[in-house]
């Protein structure tokens, strides 16, 4: 069964979302949670474990489009929010239930959120398929309809504006998913009333190499 981006989706829908603790103490204050954008990249941003600039840059076009994506569906609350909550919907075989800690092995401490929320203000997609926009790459069936080997430097203003409206229209694929399959959420903030109930976890730092 696949459920289309604008389809009835039955409502309130669960959702387990991972998050730093502080996020708890600001809902359990009664305060309402919306990303920062300087929260949303790795706390260590130097060094040998930095990511490429370009690399970030091309992440922060993937998280960008979806945040598009999510507005079309349910407008952002305040204009200066650029990035949305992520969360959990399905864990593919396994169904909706409660994600396995020990499975899903969380590197740093955190607490796990069980939220029930109103289908509209979450948008859906499928897990796998989100490595197309994360990727910058032509996503779905068949050949691309231009040639991604070919330097973008080299084409044309109005080749270029094809490309990307090529791209990013294959890109909604990944929006059609399935309950069978990894399904992840995004949504604009968390809301107190939103939560049904948390665990916290210690988390599974990578072990340190000796030398």
């Amino acid at each position: 069964m696949e459920i289309q981006l604008h389809g009835t989706l039955p409502s309130p829908i669960t959702l387990w979302s991972m998050q730093h603790r502080s996020v708890w103490q600001i809902l359990k204050s009664g305060k309402v949670y919306r990303p920062r954008e300087e929260h949303c990249w790795p706390a260590v941003e130097e060094g040998p474990t930095a990511a490429p600039q370009d690399l970030r840059a091309q992440f922060a076009r993937a998280y960008d489009w979806m945040a598009e994506r999510l507005d079309h569906r349910d407008p952002r609350p305040d204009p200066s929010l650029r990035w949305p909550v992520w969360a959990y919907w399905s864990l593919g075989p396994s169904g909706m239930g409660k994600p396995d800690l020990r499975s899903l092995r969380q590197l740093e401490p955190g607490v796990m959120l069980e939220l029930r929320v109103d289908a509209a203000r979450v948008l859906l997609s499928d897990m796998d398929d989100w490595h197309g926009p994360l990727n910058d790459s032509f996503w779905g069936p068949g050949e691309p309809p231009f040639d991604e080997d070919r330097p973008t430097s080299s084409l044309s203003h109005r080749e270029r504006t094809y490309v990307e409206r090529a791209k990013r229209r294959s890109w909604r694929r990944c929006l059609a998913v399935n309950p069978r399959r990894f399904t992840q959420a995004v949504l604009w903030e968390i809301r107190p009333d939103d939560v049904v109930s948390h665990r916290f976890f210690k988390g599974h730092p990578l072990p340190t190499l000796s030398h």
